[in-house]
């Protein structure tokens, strides 16, 4: 995984660029390996440059670590001086080793090209080719929000999250304050407006998904002003390349549109199981997918057992198999899932109840490899996992969970740091965070030991015309270019919209 800086853009910058001034804490000595000091029991402070933390993404990972485990970092003046200390501790919202008063930030230009003139949002709803079955939904579709940010210079980025009216109406009451701020120098002050501390997002999931669908965007335009790719700006210096795809499985397959009581009655008769390994093997002789999840409806352990069985029978060898219940079995239904399905060599076993309590007694009971996107969403939730021992935990993360591309980025640094394994959760999303996750996955090592989610090839429609992504042998194929590499078909998206666009400021 590279992560270097863009040549001749600004440390700070690159960074994200400044979340508030910094504060003097007094001059203080390096902490020798402030990584191991960080993890250390009682550690409230650890000091570092750029040099000792192996450069500048390292600094900024230790930044994430440092507050995941509850300690100041200090930045010490070394090469550049108190100017650049000052700056890069702006930037990753941390102190200065130093006595003060400190030098004043630059201001951000108030002609920027990279200002925000306008924010504007669409509900849309996304087709699937078959109805999804899981714990949680039953449904023929996927509602998105769009989210496209226009900037000074009129270049526009896009982004995406969920698609109920409280999350878009949350998308909306956020952007009216970005408005005028710079999409690219600002971006770190906007994650710490939104929310300091966890505890100042006071609308849960909803918050965090609302603000990772404008600030994909604010990515996006940013990567597209420069004319790089989004990776890029993520430290990334290599072409992008294929990356190996998960699709996800419905939990059963009735062949027409069921109410949920309906399908609980289908799912009593075991013999319909292998419909779902039908649909798998479709899927995997068009597409050459090699990995599948399967999305348990959690209405009884023999179906989830036959269903798999019928999987693992069915797809040819060597095919990964995951099963995701959403946490809705008990620790002790999870225990008998886990048994009957340990002759299926199963590439791990997602949120298969809902706690990290469950987890630790699965994991005391012989269970696999265990993956999460539920019980660990927050910095907290890592770092109880390895205080348990628990380091060989799957960490799904997405942007929507963690709260934008940023906060991803952290997540994936922390959990790394911490021994866990960084892979990247998907859903029926549109082109848009479809072609993110490819940048992402690359250019933060996510998709290093296994594929990542992607639902695209469930998608009826999209928003850009077939082929812009595509997968092939079982690898998804983004399209070169600036940002995302791509922009929506604005016909598509009248085609799908469930609610007129809401523009911000409103002409």
């Amino acid at each position: 995984m590279n992560a270097a800086p863009l040549p001749g853009l600004d440390e700070a910058i690159w960074l994200g660029g400044i979340a508030a001034p910094p504060r003097a804490i007094g001059a203080a000595a390096l902490t020798p390996d402030p990584f191991a000091a960080c993890l250390a029991r009682g550690t409230t402070l650890v000091v570092a440059d750029a040099a000792s933390a192996g450069g500048l993404a390292g600094l900024r990972d230790l930044a994430a670590l440092a507050r995941a485990m509850g300690v100041t970092l200090a930045v010490k003046p070394g090469e550049g001086g108190l100017p650049r200390a000052v700056s890069l501790a702006g930037a990753l919202d941390a102190a200065v080793a130093a006595d003060g008063p400190l030098p004043a930030l630059p201001p951000v230009p108030q002609d920027s090209p990279t200002r925000i003139v306008s924010v504007t949002t669409r509900r849309i709803a996304l087709p699937l080719k078959h109805l999804y079955v899981s714990s949680m939904y039953c449904t023929p579709k996927q509602d998105r929000t769009l989210v496209c940010i226009r900037l000074a210079d009129g270049t526009e980025g896009w982004g995406e999250t969920n698609g109920t009216p409280d999350c878009a109406a949350r998308v909306n009451a956020i952007a009216k304050g970005w408005i005028g701020r710079d999409a690219l120098r600002d971006r770190a002050a906007l994650r710490r407006s939104f929310a300091r501390i966890a505890f100042d997002n006071r609308h849960g999931r909803n918050g965090l998904a609302a603000y990772a669908g404008l600030d994909l965007a604010a990515w996006d335009a940013s990567a597209k002003h420069l004319g790089v790719p989004l990776a890029a700006l993520l430290g990334q210096s290599a072409p992008l390349r294929p990356v190996e795809v998960a699709c996800p499985l419905p939990a059963a397959v009735p062949g027409r549109a069921m109410e949920r009581a309906e399908i609980t009655a289908h799912m009593a008769d075991l013999s319909l199981a292998p419909r779902v390994a039908d649909l798998a093997a479709g899927i995997a002789a068009e597409h050459g997918i090699r990995a599948f999840k399967y999305k348990s409806a959690a209405t009884g352990i023999d179906w989830d057992i036959a269903a798999l069985t019928a999987l693992r029978a069915k797809l040819p060898s060597g095919t990964r198999l995951r099963c995701d219940p959403n946490g809705a079995y008990s620790p002790e239904e999870a225990r008998r899932l886990v048994a009957g399905t340990a002759a299926l060599d199963l590439e791990f076993h997602e949120d298969p109840t809902d706690a990290l309590e469950g987890f630790r007694q699965l994991r005391e009971a012989g269970a696999g490899r265990l993956a999460s996107n539920m019980c660990l969403i927050t910095p907290a939730d890592l770092v109880a996992a390895y205080r348990l021992g628990m380091t060989d935990l799957v960490v799904l993360g997405d942007i929507f969970y963690w709260g934008g591309v940023a906060g991803l980025r952290d997540a994936s640094a922390v959990a790394s740091r911490l021994g866990l394994t960084p892979s990247l959760h998907s859903f029926y999303e549109t082109a848009i965070a479809t072609a993110a996750n490819v940048h992402l996955a690359q250019a933060l090592g996510l998709d290093a030991h296994h594929p990542m989610d992607c639902g695209v090839t469930s998608l009826a429609e999209d928003i850009v015309a077939p082929g812009v992504l595509s997968v092939r042998d079982g690898c998804l194929t983004a399209p070169p270019g600036p940002g995302i590499g791509l922009s929506p078909d604005p016909a598509r998206i009248a085609a799908l919209a469930i609610a007129d666009p809401v523009v911000i400021p409103a002409p």
